[in-house]
C-alpha cells in the first residue's frame, strides 16, 4: 500500500511538473554576432521562468551544446572542428549509421512541405517577439555611398522604432574602410501548450515518411 502511494504520488508530481512546463511560456533569444570573417549563431532557451536551461553556440570553430538546471550545469557537450585525415575519414564511412531514406523523403516532397509549413505556420502564429536589441557597423568603398545607405538604414529604424518600441538598433557608419559587422539579439516567448497539437499533427503526417511509429 505504501510503494503504491508513493508510486502515485511521484506520477502525480510528474503530470503536475509536465503542465506547468506547458503552460508557462518558453524563453528563447537568438543573438548572431558577426565580427570580422568571424560568424556565431547564439541560441539560449528557457523553461519554467529559467529553471531549466539550454544553450546552444555555433561557430567556425567550436559546436557547444549546454543544459542547465536551477543554475546548475547538468551537461555540457563541446565539439571542436578539426581536419580529418583519410584514415579517420574511412573509418568514419564504416562506422557511419545509416540515416533517412532519402528516395522516401523525395518521393512525398509534397506532402512534407504541406505538413510543415502548416507547422511553421502555427510556430509563427504563437511565437512573440518581446525584445530586439543590436548593433551594425556598415561601410562601402565609396564615403558618399556609405553615407547614403546609412540615411537609409536610419530611416528604416525610425519605421521599425514606431511598430516595434522594444527595437533598439545601433547604426555605426564606417567611412574609412569597407565592413558590414553585426551583433543582434532577439528574444522570443512561446507557450508550449499552443504548439503540442501541431507538433503531434506534423510527426503524425509524416510518420510515413520518417519512419515514425
Amino acid at each position: 500500500m505504501t510503494l503504491a502511494l508513493i508510486l502515485l504520488v511521484l506520477f502525480a508530481l510528474i503530470i503536475l511538473f509536465i503542465v506547468v512546463t506547458l503552460l508557462i511560456p518558453a524563453a528563447i533569444s537568438v543573438r548572431l554576432v558577426k565580427d570580422g570573417p568571424v560568424a556565431e549563431v547564439r541560441v539560449y532557451f528557457g523553461l519554467l521562468l529559467g529553471a531549466l536551461a539550454g544553450r546552444i553556440e555555433y561557430g567556425a570553430d567550436l559546436n557547444e551544446f549546454q543544459a542547465r538546471i536551477l543554475g546548475f550545469t547538468l551537461f555540457r557537450r563541446p565539439r571542436e572542428r578539426r581536419a580529418v585525415g583519410k584514415g579517420e575519414e574511412k573509418t568514419r564511412k564504416k562506422t557511419k549509421k545509416k540515416g533517412a531514406d532519402w528516395k522516401t523523403v523525395l518521393a512525398n516532397a509534397d506532402e512534407l512541405y504541406s505538413a510543415g509549413k502548416a507547422l511553421v505556420r502555427e510556430l509563427t502564429r504563437h511565437l512573440s517577439l518581446k525584445r530586439a536589441r543590436g548593433k551594425l557597423a556598415v561601410g562601402l568603398p565609396d564615403a558618399a555611398e556609405t553615407g547614403m545607405l546609412i540615411g537609409a538604414l536610419y530611416a528604416g529604424r525610425g519605421i521599425a522604432n514606431a511598430a516595434f518600441p522594444q527595437a533598439d538598433l545601433e547604426i555605426e557608419p564606417s567611412f574609412h574602410e569597407e565592413k558590414l559587422d553585426t551583433d543582434v539579439a532577439l528574444e522570443f516567448s512561446l507557450p508550449l501548450v499552443t504548439i503540442l497539437a501541431p507538433v503531434i499533427r506534423f510527426l503524425w503526417k509524416t510518420r510515413k515518411i520518417f519512419r515514425i511509429t
